[in-house]
């Protein structure tokens, strides 16, 4: 429920549009914001920030929302975001999770676009979510090729590696990919993989440190974060080198308290030195 600061608010914002202030507009929707969550404001926000061509900080704020399927205003917003930002990757995403095609075209930028994306992707030395998500506006050809290029290289960073092994998965390409693990060159077809987190082997792993630490809830977090990095690393290969997901969890925790990692020991060395700050 809105408070009666976040309606006037809301129609103070709508009487600067009327004027054409809509940077104004959007002000005084920010500031509504900040009183609590609303609804009604983060579509009307979104809306205008698409109107002031401010499109990539709309999809930060649909992004950030718990659920946008279940709504049916909150979909057609989102979907007209990625329209507005070009996000045909996603939306090829969408569509094959949901299975249907979605009800507005979404086209990706121009070629002239697309390239300088590539080419700016690349000489970047760290990549930031930003410039990570603006590869959604390549082709699907273009986006194939490009993460294909990216996953051959063997020094590719850690997040980036696993975000483009997943996004593939997402979008359910039936073509095998190469990607390097642990100084091997390993093969998967995306569409035979599943997500990290509903990897079985990654939720009995899970479920194994949750159990071990359940009386420790201080370091649970850490041990949590840790079974996410290692897997990761292992991703989409991880039953090639996990087969006891408890013992796994078993020597992990060993390792990390004792530098003892058992019958894991060597594959733990590997992972940690496959790591960034490792």
């Amino acid at each position: 429920m809105k408070s009666l600061s976040q309606k006037n608010l809301m129609k103070l914002s709508k009487q600067n549009e009327e004027k054409g202030n809509i940077d104004v507009a959007i002000q005084n929707l920010e500031e509504a914001l900040r009183i609590s969550n609303s609804l009604d404001i983060v579509l009307e926000l979104c809306r205008l920030y698409r109107k002031n061509k401010q499109e990539d900080q709309a999809y930060a704020l649909i992004k950030a929302q718990p659920d946008l399927f279940s709504n049916n205003k909150v979909s057609e917003e989102y979907f007209k975001i990625l329209k507005a930002n070009h996000f045909l990757i996603e939306a090829l995403q969408l569509e094959n999770i949901l299975g249907k095609r979605l009800p507005i075209k979404v086209e990706a930028a121009d070629l002239k676009k697309q390239k300088a994306i590539m080419e700016h992707f690349k000489s970047k030395k760290q990549i930031s979510q930003f410039d990570y998500e603006q590869l959604l506006k390549l082709n699907l050809i273009n986006y194939k090729n490009f993460a294909q290029s990216l996953l051959l290289d063997p020094t590719q960073d850690f997040a980036v590696r696993l975000s483009l092994c997943e996004d593939l998965v997402k979008l359910g390409i039936d073509e095998e990919i190469k990607v390097w693990i642990l100084d091997e060159l390993e093969n998967f077809v995306p569409k035979n993989v599943t997500l990290l987190e509903k990897n079985p082997i990654y939720q009995e792993v899970i479920s194994s440190i949750a159990s071990r630490y359940r009386n420790n809830p201080s370091q649970l977090p850490i041990m949590l974060g840790e079974v996410n990095l290692a897997l990761g690393t292992l991703y989409p290969k991880i039953s090639k080198y996990i087969t006891n997901p408890d013992s796994f969890a078993k020597n992990l925790s060993s390792y990390l308290e004792r530098g003892d990692g058992e019958g894991d020991q060597k594959l733990l060395e590997k992972i940690y030195s496959n790591l960034p700050n490792n």
